[in-house]
């Protein structure tokens, strides 16, 4: 077994002695990732967070920030935080600002509006899909802005998705009519025309969803649901249940996004089959539990036992939480 205590005394050392600026990032980051991987390490941390903050290297300062939410109470996290979206380092601006995003919550849409001015495209774009989880319209022209941006661009679709604003239709259009548009991104894209009532995004959906090749079949079949695209209900059903199909997870996914009582039998049938893959099977309990069910909430309780992984059985329990 792994001792993360030594772990973290190496990098606080390469920390303390390095001078090569990308070695002494990855140790920050691996400060970060030790106390998130399991809450009780928390506290183990504490003393770690003022020297990562009080770093000259803004990536490691950067790295401190991600740590503070992991070993501060909520509130005092979240004022570290807004107090430093004015840094002038644009890397911590953009990790505050992504972090505060992530919070979702909505007292904070006015310290993320504050950022939609920011002179940096990827701190627009953070403040902006936060403000849109919050069911805002202000970062609208960040976010169609991000459509041009390669690295931003799936996100930003899945933030306009999210918003559903039809303001944004003519620009995702345009988009989704690009030559060699990676096939993630036009397939993103089709999903955020569908939500916005154009009828030519179910269309491709369902055509890439017969693609068995294609990459991104996957996230067409689970967005068929997503949209509740017309047809989605016998077509993920027909994927679903053949056990050769590689995207039976996806399919299981997209049934509980679609939402139809219809598919429970369905549904149930892969979580009971254990000769099925186990993160097929893991796909159809999620599927289940956003359906809803009474019935199929409580046969996703009783098969957990039924699952070997200890990965498996993490996330059920993450997923029975959810409902708690």
């Amino acid at each position: 077994m792994t001792d993360w205590r030594a772990e973290r005394d190496r990098a606080l050392l390469v920390l303390e002695r390095e001078k090569r600026a990308g070695l002494r990032a990855e140790a920050a980051d691996q400060l970060h990732h030790l106390a998130a991987e399991v809450p009780s390490r928390a506290s183990e941390f504490a003393d770690v967070l003022p020297r990562l903050l009080a770093d000259a290297q803004p990536d490691v300062k950067r790295a401190g920030l991600a740590l503070a939410t992991v070993v501060l109470p909520t509130e005092e996290a979240t004022a570290l935080l807004v107090s430093r979206l004015r840094d002038e380092e644009s890397l911590v601006r953009l990790e505050a600002t992504g972090r505060l995003a992530d919070m979702a919550r909505p007292e904070l849409r006015g310290s993320l509006a504050g950022m939609l001015q920011d002179e940096v495209l990827e701190v627009r774009f953070e403040a902006a899909r936060g403000i849109a989880a919050l069911n805002h319209a202000a970062g609208l022209e960040v976010l169609v802005e991000a459509l041009d941006a390669d690295m931003l661009r799936f996100r930003a679709l899945g933030a306009l998705a999210e918003l559903e604003d039809a303001r944004a239709l003519p620009a995702v259009k345009r988009l989704f009519g690009r030559w060699l548009l990676p096939a993630f991104d036009k397939t993103q894209a089709a999903g955020v025309l569908a939500k916005l009532g154009d009828p030519a995004g179910a269309t491709y959906l369902m055509q890439r969803s017969r693609k068995k090749w294609s990459q991104d079949r996957a996230l067409a079949v689970e967005l068929l649901g997503e949209v509740k695209a017309p047809g989605a209900l016998e077509r993920l059903k027909e994927i679903v249940e053949d056990a050769k199909d590689s995207c039976r997870g996806a399919a299981a996914r997209g049934l509980g996004r679609l939402g139809d009582a219809r598919a429970l039998p369905w549904l149930l049938a892969l979580l009971r089959d254990s000769r099925a893959d186990e993160e097929d099977r893991l796909d159809a309990a999620d599927g289940l539990w956003r359906l809803g069910d009474a019935e199929g909430r409580e046969q996703v309780r009783a098969a957990v036992s039924t699952f070997t992984s200890p990965e498996a059985r993490r996330e059920l329990d993450e997923l029975l939480q959810e409902g708690s």
